[in-house]
């Protein structure tokens, strides 16, 4: 009769005592940093809004592309192509081979900020 292995995660914890000007400036970026993002994504909702607006009166237009007192619209729409990797097998490929040939590299480090109560999002 096999025997259940229990995986078992094990984490620590440490107190930082800082000095209390400095968890003031600390404290004053993180919700500088909230407020701007809360600003941001209120900017880039209406920044949508109105250029689906622009879109759909290119489109009603039968324009792919407009000028008009200066100002350049056009419809960009890009094909990317992306590894199916069920159509790579089923063409006789190896996902072994593939698997080998993938390489991890490193992308930029940035803060991942979350204020309290919020929705834990990626930015």
């Amino acid at each position: 009769m096999p025997i259940a292995a229990l995986a078992v995660t094990a984490t620590t914890t440490h107190q930082l005592v800082i000095a209390p000007q400095l968890k003031r400036k600390l404290l004053l970026a993180l919700k500088t940093y909230t407020e701007l993002t809360a600003q941001a994504k209120v900017l880039a909702l209406a920044k949508k809004k109105q250029g689906s607006i622009v879109e759909e009166i290119q489109t009603e237009l039968g324009e792919s592309s407009i000028d008009i007192d200066g100002y350049k619209s056009t419809i960009v729409a890009p094909i990317r192509k992306v590894l199916d990797r069920k159509r790579f097998v089923a063409l006789g490929g190896n996902l072994d081979i593939l698997d080998q040939a993938m390489i991890d590299t490193p992308s930029k480090a940035y803060p991942k900020i979350t204020a309290p109560g919020a929705a834990d999002d990626d930015d």
